[in-house]
Parts: structure tokens; sequence; C-alpha cells
């Protein structure tokens, strides 16, 4: 009976619906997609405890008129709406609307919206981020036959522009996570190349790491990246983030590069990112991002900085044997599988042997270790 209704709410006259009008809110209990009298429904596998992702697409002929996108004034036929449902509700929520210009372009739009939706999933799981323009929840996605090939973030509106010129599953995805990223992530700005904003570039290679792990233990498919497999992800993370974080793990802060507004300053902004959510763990860089009070790199060392100090307890994984690592003043009980864990500055030295590390100053040692450091701030 309860099912019975779900499917009554879902079917909307075909002669009364209109793509602008309240879409239905879609079930959070299915086994297999099903069609109603004028929707495709689709209830993603779950990737994570706790959040639904749900798929609704028009039948072809159920909904009339086109719609217009509010920039160029192009029109698209067809669409499809992603809903996604955080811990903190208790039914799916819209959160993208994808829409597409040629009927032979829906398949690519539900691979788009697939994406975004696993995309919003992996950011809330690990830095609990959602979209969120100026109050703002739902995104409007547009992919465009027109324009240059590339993609734009104008206000709620994510552009795809030239379509057809996109040929590389791994590059949709790339794509598709970049302009999301300008809507997800805490802008920082002032950069001459490649763009202005740095969260998008930022954004893409953070989430790009993210997919990794994901796509090579099968929880994230092909299906769920359009198209693109573990070994694709898996190269790009290796040739485009690994090298920016590696850079930080070996000297440390980059003082020259740090402030640099060009491409390469925005790239040491990235490594330092990437270098942040790897070593000190996404609850530090979520603590991180909500401390940022101005949209700068300065300001978003600071917010680290002073997240760190304030923290009772700091878990570090290292990802190499031996690491950069910044801590502050303080005295930590320190605890390690790996008893010959090592924490260096000039002359001194700190064992995991000793029970408590007593740390002279603020700045950067270099740890040496095997496995995560977990230290637990003591009182002096």
């Amino acid at each position: 009976m309860a099912f019975a209704l779900v499917i009554g709410l879902l079917c909307v006259p075909p002669g009364r619906a209109r793509e602008e009008t309240a879409l239905p809110t879609p079930p959070r209990s299915i086994s297999v997609p099903y069609q109603t009298g004028v929707y495709e429904v689709q209830l993603l596998p779950a990737l994570f405890p706790n959040n639904d992702a749900v798929i609704l697409t028009p039948r072809l002929g159920t909904l009339s008129g086109a719609q217009s996108d509010p920039k160029h004034g192009w029109r698209f036929t067809v669409a499809c709406y992603g809903y996604f449902r955080n811990d903190h509700l208790s039914q799916p929520e819209l959160r993208f609307r994808v829409y597409a210009q040629a009927v032979d372009d829906l398949p690519q739009a539900q691979r788009v919206c697939r994406l975004l939706l696993r995309l919003q999933q992996i950011a809330w799981q690990r830095v609990r981020l959602q979209v969120n323009l100026q109050g703002e929840r739902v995104l409007n996605v547009w992919l465009c036959r027109q324009g240059n090939a590339g993609g734009e973030q104008w206000r709620n509106n994510l552009y795809i522009y030239s379509v057809q010129e996109l040929h590389s599953p791994v590059e949709w995805v790339r794509e598709v996570a970049h302009e999301f990223s300008h809507a997800l992530f805490p802008g920082i700005t002032g950069y001459t190349l490649p763009e202005p904003w740095a969260n998008g570039y930022l954004g893409e290679r953070l989430l790009m790491t993210w997919i990794a792990p994901l796509a090579e233990s099968g929880s994230l498919t092909t299906d769920d990246l359009c198209g693109a497999s573990a070994p694709d992800v898996r190269n790009f993370v290796a040739q485009r983030c690994l090298p920016l974080r590696n850079r930080w793990l070996t000297e440390g802060f980059p003082k020259e590069g740090f402030t640099r507004t060009d491409a390469s300053g925005m790239a040491t902004l990235i490594g330092f990112v990437l270098y942040l959510d790897s070593v000190y763990g996404s609850s530090t860089l979520r603590a991180t991002f909500a401390r940022l009070a101005e949209p700068h790199a300065t300001a978003l060392w600071k917010a680290f900085t002073e997240s760190v100090k304030e923290a009772d307890e700091v878990t570090i994984l290292p990802p190499d044997r031996a690491s950069a690592l910044w801590l502050p003043a303080g005295t930590w009980q320190v605890d390690s599988t790996d008893r010959k864990a090592l924490l260096e500055q000039g002359k001194h030295r700190w064992q995991v042997s000793q029970p408590r590390w007593r740390l002279p100053g603020d700045g950067w040692y270099r740890l040496t270790s095997n496995a995560p450091v977990r230290l637990r701030r003591q009182n002096p």
C-alpha cells in the first residue's frame, strides 16, 4: 500500500506536467529502476550509510515544452533530476537539474547526473560540504552543443560546452568535478592564471583523490564515473595530484610559491590542500575550511594552523615513510603501532617509545613512520 502511494505521487498527468513545476519526492527504498506514467525512477546503490541518491528522468513525450538556459537562451529538450539525502534529511531533496539539447544526449545527461550525485555523497561524507550558492541548493547543469569546449559556473548554473567534443570518460569526470567544485568548495581568489578562482582546480584534484580508492575497491563503478575506469582515475591522480602533494611532503612550506598569483602559485595551493587531507585527514581539512575567513591562500594557511593548535587530538597519516609535518608547541601523548616512529627537528629527536613529546615551538618537523601516529594534547 505504501509503495502504491509513492507510485501515485510520481504519476503527474502528462498534460499538466512541465519541467518548471515542482517535482515529486522520490522514494527512499526501491530495488530496481521502474517507470511511472511520467518518470523513470532509479535509486543508486548505497555508497555510504545514511544517505541516498535518486535519479528521476521524464519519459520522452510525457512533458511538454522545452527549457531555455538563463544565460544564453539556448533550447534544451530533455532533462533528468538528481535527488540527494544526507543523514540530516528524512527524504531525498532535489539537488541537480541536468539538461541536454538533443534526445541522443539524454544518456549522457543521466551519466552526468549520476556522477554529480556521487561527488555530492563523497564530499558530504568527507568534509560535510554540499551545494549552497547564496542559499540556493539546486544546481542547473546545461550540456551544450554550442560554445567553446570547456565549462563555466554562472550563478547556480553549470555549463559544459561543446559536449560532442568530450570523448574521454576521465575528462568528463574531471570537467564535471571542476565546475561542481566552484559551487561546492570555499572560494580562494586573486590568481591571474589559469583562472581567478582556485576552487575549481582545487576541488577537481581533491575529488579525484577521493574517487580513486572507491574505484579501486569497486564501490564506484564505471557507471558512476561516466565510463571512466579505476586505472583511468589512478593515472590521473598519479600524474596531476600526487606531484603537487609530494612537494609539501618533502619540502614543507614553500614560502616563495605559496604567495604567487600565477599558475605556479595555484598549483602550490592545490598541493597544500591535498597534503593537508592526505596527512592530517579530512576532519582537519573540514575544520580548516570552516575557519577560512577570507578568500586568500594565506587565510587558508592561518585557518589550518589555528585548527591544529586548538585540536585536542591529531592523527597523522604519513603517506611516505619520512614526511614533513607542521605541529604547534605543546606536550603530546604519542601512540603508534610503528615502535620505531621518530620525530625530528634539527638536532632534537622524539621517539615513539617516549610517553610524551614536548615540542618547543610551532614549526616544521620531520616524521618517520610506517603507520599512523596519534597525538593527544596533554595539560602542561
